[in-house]
């Protein structure tokens, strides 16, 4: 039994050439995500990264450090840190789906 001319969907050649679109914008990702920037503020603490999530610049107020405690600045510190990296991250993953929706077994490569 023959089957209908693109059957199942989208024909071959046009699923090569989303794929190469696809391609071509990944390339470039990584330049695109560390031109970004965005300020992460969390008790104080302001870090600067790019869409890496690359620490770009810290910023601490005064009014938050107490020579007595040292631990309570470290662990704003860490926070702000994670939660830029998490931003990032998101940013990244956001990106990468848009870039390539529907890219069959893109599910399986943990993308």
């Amino acid at each position: 039994m023959k089957l209908p001319k693109n059957f199942g969907g989208q024909s071959m050649g046009g699923m090569m050439a989303q794929a190469q679109q696809a391609m071509a914008r990944a390339q470039n990702l990584d330049a695109e995500l560390a031109a970004e920037r965005f300020d992460i503020e969390k008790n104080g603490v302001k870090c600067t990264f790019n869409g890496l999530g690359e620490l770009q610049g810290l910023k601490i107020d005064p009014k938050v450090v107490d020579p007595e405690d040292i631990e309570i600045l470290e662990d704003m510190i860490v926070a702000a840190v994670k939660d830029g990296f998490a931003r990032a991250t998101e940013e990244r993953d956001a990106k990468v789906q848009e870039i390539m929706p529907n890219v069959p077994g893109l599910d399986k490569l943990g993308l």
